[in-house]
C-alpha cells in the first residue's frame, strides 16, 4: 500500500527535477531500511517498513524514467529490459537467502546493505537531458551536452546556444504544469490513462497473486519460489528479441493472451497431475513477468515528458492497487471454490489482452515531449524540429547522453 504515494514522488520529479528526486527517496528508504534493525517492537518494524517501501517505491519509477530519457530510440528497448533483470536476480536470490537466513534481524542487515553501492555512483548519475530542456535549464543543459559530446567522441561547432534543442526548450518551457489533472486535459491522452493504470493494476495482481500461489503449488516452497523467479531470466531474454521484432503491443498481447490460456488449462488437470498445473503456472509467472515489465518501458513511452513521471507514477499507483488485492485470491478460493483463483486469473489476463489492441504501438518513435505531442501520439510518426538539423556535429539529446 505504501507505493501507493509513488504518484507522490512522480510530481515532484516533474517539477524539481529526476535526480533531486532519486536522492530524496534514497535517503528517505536508506535510512528507514538502517533504522528498522533497532526496532524494539513489531509496530515500530513495520512503521519503519513503511517509509523504506515509499522511498523505495519512488527509486523505481524515477530512476527508470531518468534512465529512460537518456538514451534515444535505438537503445531504448535494451536498456529498459536490462534494468529489469536485477529484480529478476533479486527474486531468485531472496528465495536462497530466505532459505539459509532465518532470523529475522540478519536477513534485514543482508537487505539493508544492498542500498550501499548507490552511496558510491550517485556523482555520476546526471540528469535527465529532456527534463532540463522542457524547463528551460540552459545552463545545466549546455554542461551535461559538452559532457556528452566529449565522452561520444563529437564537437559542437559554433555558439551552443544555437542549437534548436534551446530554442525547443525556451519555446515550451514551464507551460504545462506536471500534475495528474494534466493527464485529463485532452481527451486521447485521457482514455489512455484509464486504459494503462488497468493493465497496471491487472498486471500487478496477476504478478503478485500468482507469486503468492506459488506456496499453493505441490513440492517445497522455497524451491517453488526460486524456480518462479529462474523463469523471469530467459523471459527478459525472449522480450529482448519480440520488442525489437514486433513492437511492444503484440508482445504484451500475446503474453497476457498465453497466461490467460494456460491458468485456463489448470482448471483442465486432473488432480493427479500435479506436475502439470505447476507447470501451466510457470507458464504463467513467465508470461505475466514479461507483460508487466514491459509496461514500464511501454508506459514512458507513451507519455509526454512534461507529463511522464507523474503518469508512470500513477499507473504505478494503482498497481498497487492490484498488489493489495493478491493476497486475499487464495482465502477466495478457500470460501468459495478452488479453481475460482485460476478462473479469474484467466479472465482478467485476456481481458487485458484484448484492450491492449486498443493502445498505439511506440517502437522507433520519438518521445513525445509536450502535451499536444502526447495528444497526437500513434495518429503520426513524431517529426521533431529540435532533431531536423543538417550539421552532423550537432546531435539529438538522447544520442548525445546516450554513453553518460
Amino acid at each position: 500500500m505504501t507505493g501507493s504515494q509513488v504518484i507522490f514522488f512522480g510530481q515532484i520529479s516533474d517539477c524539481i527535477g529526476r535526480f533531486p528526486t532519486l536522492i530524496i527517496c534514497y535517503i528517505i528508504a536508506s535510512i528507514s531500511m538502517f533504522l528498522s534493525l533497532l526496532s524494539t517492537s513489531y509496530l515500530m518494524f513495520i512503521i519503519l517498513r513503511f517509509f523504506q517501501a515509499f522511498g523505495r517505491a519512488g527509486i523505481t519509477t524515477v530512476g527508470y524514467v531518468l534512465i529512460m530519457e537518456t538514451v534515444g530510440p535505438k537503445h531504448r528497448a535494451e536498456t529498459g529490459i536490462a534494468i529489469q533483470l536485477g529484480w529478476s536476480f533479486g527474486f531468485v536470490t531472496l528465495s536462497g537467502l530466505a532459505w539459509l537466513v532465518r532470523h529475522w534481524f540478519w536477513f534485514q542487515v543482508v537487505l539493508s546493505l544492498c542500498f550501499l553501492p548507490f552511496a558510491f555512483c550517485y556523482s555520476f548519475i546526471p540528469e535527465s537531458p529532456r527534463w532540463l530542456v522542457m524547463r528551460g535549464k540552459m545552463e545545466q543543459l549546455e554542461k551535461l551536452l559538452n559532457k556528452a559530446a566529449a565522452v561520444n567522441g563529437k564537437e559542437i561547432k559554433g555558439d551552443i546556444k544555437d542549437i534548436e534543442i534551446f530554442k525547443h526548450g525556451k519555446e515550451i518551457k514551464d507551460k504545462n504544469s506536471a500534475t495528474f489533472l494534466a493527464l485529463m486535459k485532452m481527451p486521447k491522452m485521457r482514455y489512455r490513462t484509464f486504459k494503462m493504470i488497468y493493465l497496471w493494476m491487472i498486471n500487478a495482481f496477476l504478478y503478485y497473486g500468482l507469486s503468492y500461489n506459488t506456496n499453493d503449488l505441490a513440492g517445497n516452497p522455497y524451491l517453488n519460489f526460486f524456480i518462479a523467479g529462474i523463469v523471469e531470466l530467459p523471459c527478459r531474454a525472449l522480450i529482448f528479441y519480440s520488442v525489437k521484432r514486433w513492437g511492444r503491443r503484440p508482445t504484451i498481447v500475446a503474453f497476457m493472451a498465453v497466461l490467460g490460456l494456460a491458468y485456463a488449462s489448470i482448471l483442465l488437470v486432473p488432480a493427479d497431475l500435479s506436475w502439470l498445473g505447476t507447470s501451466f503456472a510457470m507458464v504463467g509467472k513467465f508470461c505475466v513477468t514479461g507483460s508487466f515489465g514491459l509496461l514500464y518501458l511501454y508506459t514512458t513511452e507513451l507519455f509526454p515528458t512534461v507529463v511522464r513521471n507523474v503518469a508512470l507514477g500513477s499507473c504505478s499507483m494503482c498497481a498497487r492497487v492490484g498488489s493489495i488485492l493478491a493476497p486475499f485470491v487464495r482465502e477466495l478460493g478457500k470460501a468459495t471454490h478452488p479453481a475460482v483463483p485460476n478462473l479469474m486469473f484467466a479472465l482478467l489476463a485476456l481481458s487485458a489482452s484484448l484492450l491492449t489492441l486498443l493502445l498505439p504501438e511506440t517502437r522507433g518513435q520519438e518521445l513525445p515531449d509536450s502535451l499536444q505531442e502526447g495528444e497526437d501520439f500513434g495518429q503520426k510518426v513524431l517529426k521533431k524540429e529540435k532533431n531536423n538539423t543538417s550539421d552532423e556535429s550537432v546531435l539529438p539529446v538522447s544520442e548525445m547522453t546516450s554513453h553518460l
